[in-house]
């Protein structure tokens, strides 16, 4: 696989999440005037609480039998790692920019979570699809991607 290849393999899942991103973005302003603001909060929470445990909840069950528990230890230590350093760096943060004390507890909540959302959900089955993808055949790619994703979002 060359690197012009190995680019463009690269950049099509993106470009797919940048195109469903903006043609989603735009239908949501007031300019399309499709979803009002009251329409939008309720959709945010349908998806929220309702389309996104169950997409994760798909996702594993398609794969995670005790075997692969086994085998998948180290996603809660990657989990813990990520947490923990983000903690720490959101500490940094707070020493020295010196966020006044309301904000703190806000500051070092939102940089130990993190914020990858469901950007692998939309990235790993367009990275799977791609012809000559580095992640082998298309089906196995694709379910045990989306597990490992659905795995992290849990």
């Amino acid at each position: 696989m060359g690197l012009l290849e190995l680019f463009v393999t690269a950049c099509v899942p993106v470009f797919n999440m940048l195109l469903v991103t903006g043609v989603g973005s735009f239908l949501a302003t007031d300019f399309a005037g499709i979803l009002s603001k009251e329409a939008r909060k309720h959709l945010n929470n349908i998806v929220f609480y309702v389309f996104n445990p169950s997409l994760v909840a798909i996702y594993l069950a398609k794969t995670i039998t005790m075997e692969s528990l086994a085998k998948l230890w180290f996603m809660p230590v990657n989990i813990l790692l990520a947490f923990t350093f983000g903690l720490f760096f959101g500490w940094i943060v707070v020493k020295v920019t010196r966020v006044p004390a309301k904000l703190r507890g806000l500051i070092l909540g939102c940089c130990s979570a993190g914020n990858l959302g469901n950007i692998f959900l939309i990235i790993i089955p367009a990275l799977c699809k791609e012809k000559g993808s580095p992640f082998g055949e298309h089906d196995v790619c694709q379910t045990y991607g989306l597990a490992y994703s659905s795995l992290s979002m849990a």
